[in-house]
């Protein structure tokens, strides 16, 4: 199924955002839920009092309110999506005074230069055509202040070949409708910390933590501006 953009935002707006936390739920489940997971996806990842953080294609915010339950108040976050039925249920979830949400294209994001000190980009440029891929991870670079770090959280490719089939059959990885396959198999393909490097950005590497991602199910890349 080719990508089409205008097509993908409708989807989004007013149909997948109305079923979307509970898909998600549904993913995570067998991995011990949602909250779980995203807790310890981020575990690594060094914060800074004071951080100013982007959450690049954050959804419905979960992963957005994740960080923000890890790092405290005192930094300022702001969370980007291009949908505004997402952005719309973010915005109503949100418990947090220091989190903002922006309808906006992760490609073409409305700040200046250097201004976050971490750009995250949660679980969301596997939905993404290659060139759409490298325009986000290079945004986030021109957003960034120099040593700032981008980390992406992403789909892997397990070595174990039950663990894979147990979560394309779980994930709904088989069904012909499924338009995030082909650029989930792309991003795999090209592997997301190469794809990190292509944007310019130095000391990437990916990040171990509990279960090693869970055997294999998730990844954790992070690079320096």
């Amino acid at each position: 199924m080719a990508w089409n953009r205008r097509s993908y935002q409708w989807f989004y707006d007013k149909i997948h955002s109305r079923y979307y936390n509970l898909l998600i739920k549904w993913c995570f489940l067998p991995l011990g839920g949602e909250k779980k997971v995203r807790q310890e996806l981020l575990e690594p990842v060094r914060f800074l009092s004071g951080d100013r953080i982007l959450d690049m294609g954050c959804g419905t915010g979960n992963a957005t309110f994740a960080i923000a339950e890890k790092v405290g108040e005192e930094a300022e976050i702001v969370g980007l999506d291009l949908s505004c039925g997402q952005i719309g249920l973010a915005r109503k979830n949100n418990r947090f005074p220091n989190i903002s949400f922006l309808i906006a294209d992760a490609s073409n994001a409305p700040f200046e230069e250097g201004c976050f000190d971490k750009v995250f980009i949660t679980h969301a440029i596997h939905e993404m055509p290659r060139e759409m891929r490298l325009k986000a991870l290079r945004e986030a670079k021109r957003i960034l202040q120099q040593e700032g770090k981008v980390v992406v959280l992403e789909l892997d490719r397990p070595n174990n070949f039950f663990v894979r089939l147990f979560m394309g059959l779980w994930c709904g990885y088989w069904l012909p409708f499924n338009f995030e396959t082909p650029t989930r198999r792309d991003m795999l393909k090209h592997g997301v910390a190469n794809e990190v490097e292509e944007a310019g950005f130095t000391k990437v590497r990916k990040i171990s933590q509990f279960r090693y991602n869970y055997r294999g199910v998730f990844q954790v890349v992070e690079g320096e501006k």
